[in-house]
């Protein structure tokens, strides 16, 4: 008699089990293709301008990169996107190759915009349903999983740009590491600078150090009140490139600009 009640009791909860997974699919039953041929997904969200040389603030985008690499750099991943409330459906349908091939080995990238306004993302791979709770601010970005199979959320947490804020790298060669520091002093000569840090958790959404240098120093950050205070770092940049920084030398002074302006010692800004 323990047995068969033992039985009922394990029919019962596998029962329970499919009947959830069925209700997850039925949700989504509409948004289901048999076509969807795309391998293991890892995704962040990032703020993407709108042209290399567009001085606009940037735009929220999700970005889609396959585990898998393919012999040309340039292929992509063909998706179909809904919304549903505040909840974005992502439907992988297929891996795209590209007319033209850049030959080089690299995952399959793609990006779509990210409303501001989602708290649930969704993605969809034939049968494969993969869900996560997203909370976006002026701050942070949060994504905690509710349930994944084939997607990697590559950071949890990841800071916003912030407004009227600006990155000061620098490369240095081991014998004029002082470069580094002559520079971000002239930097922080200027009372309308505020130097400042990305506290807790999360990825920076600036470059954290140059690369590609003898030397690649920390980032450090800054937020300025006027904008004309952040303009003229062009002409001390290049004043002091011109004084100190021989040309191919190997070392590199960049300010990336929250609005995709940027300042670099080696052209003329």
């Amino acid at each position: 008699m323990k047995k068969i009640t033992l039985l009922i009791l394990i029919g019962f909860m596998i029962n329970a089990c499919s009947s959830d997974d069925n209700n997850n699919s039925s949700d989504y039953r509409e948004y289901i293709t048999k076509n969807s041929n795309v391998p293991a997904i890892h995704f962040m969200p990032e703020e993407v301008y709108a042209g290399t040389d567009a001085l606009r603030p940037s735009v929220l985008k999700l970005k889609l990169i396959t585990e898998e690499e393919f012999p040309c750099i340039n292929y992509g991943i063909s998706t179909t996107v809904f919304a549903k409330g505040n909840e974005l459906i992502v439907r992988f349908d297929k891996i795209a190759e590209p007319g033209v091939c850049f030959t080089a080995i690299g995952p399959a990238i793609s990006y779509i915009n990210l409303p501001e306004n989602t708290d649930k993302i969704t993605f969809i791979n034939r049968d494969k349903i993969d869900q996560y709770s997203i909370d976006i601010n002026a701050q942070k970005i949060a994504i905690t999983p509710i349930e994944k199979h084939f997607t990697t959320s590559l950071y949890n947490k990841t800071f916003r740009i912030p407004i009227n804020s600006f990155a000061y790298l620098c490369g240095t060669n081991k014998n004029n590491t002082q470069i580094y520091n002559d520079f971000y002093a002239l930097i922080k000569q200027n009372p309308d600078f505020t130097e400042f840090e990305f506290e807790g958790e999360g990825r920076i959404p600036y470059p954290e150090t140059t690369s590609g240098n003898w030397v690649n120093h920390a980032t450090r950050f800054f937020k300025y009140k006027d904008a004309q205070e952040f303009n003229k770092l062009a002409i001390i940049l290049n004043n002091y490139s011109a004084e100190n920084i021989e040309k191919n030398s190997g070392v590199s002074i960049s300010i990336y600009g929250w609005n995709n302006i940027k300042f670099h010692s080696w052209i003329e800004n």
